[in-house]
């Protein structure tokens, strides 16, 4: 797998038309612009990306997520993690993500705080 940093952006790519991820900074507020897939494959660069959120100090962090084709359940669990390790005050926009985000985010964290999906 190739991971690459370029001006605040990530990058994971694995050759043979394996699953590729790039996560961008939002240019106009906190947060990422997620494109591809989040899976086995991308999910360090996954992490990584999540990572550097949570050190942000704004108290809402946005992920946009509609240009992602999927996201597996350890990738919803990432999510979920950053949710619950926010700052007090703190919350997390999801925008467009894939349908199954949400179902898992439903199902395994029903009354989890700090994060929303935006209609």
């Amino acid at each position: 797998m190739d991971v690459s940093l370029e001006s605040g952006s990530l990058r994971a790519a694995q050759s043979y038309g394996a699953p590729r991820l790039e996560v961008h900074p939002l240019p106009e507020r906190p947060g990422v612009r997620v494109i591809g897939e989040v899976g086995l494959d991308t999910r360090t660069a996954w992490r990584d990306s999540l990572g550097r959120l949570a050190r942000r100090d704004e108290a809402l962090l946005h992920v946009e997520l509609s240009e992602a084709t999927f996201i597996d359940v350890a990738g919803v669990t990432d999510l979920a993690v950053l949710a619950q390790s926010l700052a007090e005050g703190q919350r997390l926009m999801l925008y467009g993500p894939p349908p199954q985000v949400a179902r898992v985010l439903s199902v395994f964290w029903p009354e989890l705080g700090g994060i929303e999906v935006a209609p």
